[in-house]
């Protein structure tokens, strides 16, 4: 017999004697990525914001337009969902100067402000807070910008009113009222025989 056979017969007449099992046998099979490093399991968990509105507004359209396309990507590149990307009416305001100590206009200006949104969805607390400081980083001068949370007047702020639109209602209710409606029937009927 050769010694590696018998050290072998040995060591199950060992373990028969013993019942003791080997380490191999205790602890099983593991994998070899596990070898040199225990395998990591986060049990933190972030809060997770629905939507987020990035509202930047300024006087210089170009800029504007060019900053909104750069949020734009950098969300992207932190696997935010853009949802929506949008311009809102630009709103104008008149500014006026005097002539020294007068009341007398010397020159009239219109000044635009244009606004931007990019709404963002799906948004991790701590990734929003890298990405803010990195477009704030990059804000062209003249423009500012305010990070929050979606509400429903944003959403109405989006769309221009329409005035004409509203007064029909009140004509449509005006038109159930009964002495309304005599007077514009009486109307009519005065209307054609003058013709």
């Amino acid at each position: 017999m050769t010694a590696s056979r018998t050290s072998a017969v040995f060591s199950r007449f060992i373990m028969h004697k013993r019942g003791f099992a080997s380490l191999r046998e205790t602890v099983g099979e593991c994998d070899a990525s596990l070898l040199y490093e225990p395998k990591f399991q986060s049990s933190k968990e972030f809060p997770e914001y629905n939507t987020i509105n990035v509202r930047i507004q300024g006087y210089d359209f170009g800029s504007l337009e060019k900053y909104q396309s750069y949020i734009h990507k950098t969300a992207k590149r932190f696997g935010f969902t853009v949802s929506d990307s949008y311009a809102v009416a630009a709103q104008t305001q008149k500014a006026i100067t005097y002539k020294p100590y007068s009341t007398v206009a010397e020159s009239e200006i219109d000044l635009s402000t244009y606004d931007r949104v990019v709404r963002l969805n799906d948004v991790s607390a701590p990734r929003l807070s890298l990405f803010s400081q990195i477009i704030q980083a990059h804000i062209p001068v003249g423009v500012t910008m305010t990070l929050k949370e979606h509400e429903k007047a944003d959403e109405d702020s989006r769309y221009i009113p329409d005035l004409l639109l509203k007064q029909k209602p009140e004509e449509l209710k005006a038109l159930d009222d009964p002495n309304v409606r005599r007077k514009s029937l009486d109307g009519n009927s005065h209307h054609k025989e003058n013709y």
